[in-house]
């Protein structure tokens, strides 16, 4: 590939807001587009119109590791975008997702985990108790929840739609967790490493984290429409390298290195 081609690559990338994480040689003819979100730290974020944070280091090391003729772009945009994108077609794979074949059907293929997420109810002080069931106590409740997120899971979803919940939707996990500090909503539901790297850094207080409720492998979703000999080769070589770097410390110093320690 010549360094003029390069470039002009790049510059085509930053102008539709992609990151081209690595392009090897003999470029083939799809680019495998994969969307994560852009307002999720430490494990997703975006500065500028490049994707960061923990997943963008896990994706660019395991296509270091990946041979064959692969041209690979990640995209950060609000999460409800980047789960749109994947089911409609206009992406390949979702970046971060647990594993939900009810609520994302559309996924065909789950990549190897790299990692697990603890997933917890915060809560004002004083509205909900440790002992509690999680979600069967919590009704009455008004929880506040991630636009497009199914973090709370399936069960809590089935509350929300039974009138046994009250739900409010805002863009971002900082959002929804001022909003519990200031009385808005009783409780929340977010991953636990996510939601105090976003109190600690905003110093918001008025939070108590009640209970934790599942630890949830977080996975690349590919969608299933996708398909052929690229998709399978691609998916089981991601796999191969991700499993690779789990064993091999890789996993642990990029996430170590993200939280500062």
């Amino acid at each position: 590939m010549s360094r003029s081609f390069s470039r002009a690559l790049r510059t085509a990338a930053a102008t539709f807001g992609l990151t081209t994480l690595t392009v090897l040689p003999a470029a083939a003819s799809e680019t495998i587009l994969l969307v994560q979100d852009a307002a999720y730290a430490p494990y997703m974020s975006a500065e500028g119109r490049t994707a960061t944070g923990i997943w963008a280091d896990v994706i660019n090391e395991a296509l270091t590791r990946i041979e064959g003729d692969y041209e690979v772009a990640l995209q950060a945009v609000p999460w409800s975008r980047a789960v749109n994108m994947v089911e409609s077609g206009q992406a390949h794979g979702l970046v971060g997702t647990y594993y939900r074949p009810d609520s994302r059907p559309w996924i065909g293929t789950y990549s190897t985990a790299p990692f697990s997420e603890t997933v917890s109810v915060y809560c004002r002080p004083g509205v909900a108790q440790a002992d509690w069931t999680y979600p069967d106590d919590f009704k009455g409740l008004t929880f506040g929840n991630n636009a497009g997120f199914g973090t709370p899971g399936k069960a809590f979803f089935d509350m929300v739609e039974g009138g046994l919940i009250s739900l409010q939707d805002a863009p971002t996990t900082e959002q929804n967790l001022r909003k519990l500090a200031g009385g808005r909503i009783d409780c929340y539901v977010q991953e636990q490493l996510a939601a105090e790297a976003v109190i600690n850094a905003g110093g918001i207080t008025g939070i108590e984290r009640v209970l934790d409720t599942s630890e949830e492998p977080a996975m690349i979703g590919f969608r299933g429409t996708w398909s052929g000999d690229m998709a399978e080769s691609f998916t089981t070589k991601m796999d191969a390298a991700l499993t690779e770097m789990g064993e091999d410390g890789t996993i642990d110093t990029i996430i170590k290195t993200a939280v500062g320690g």
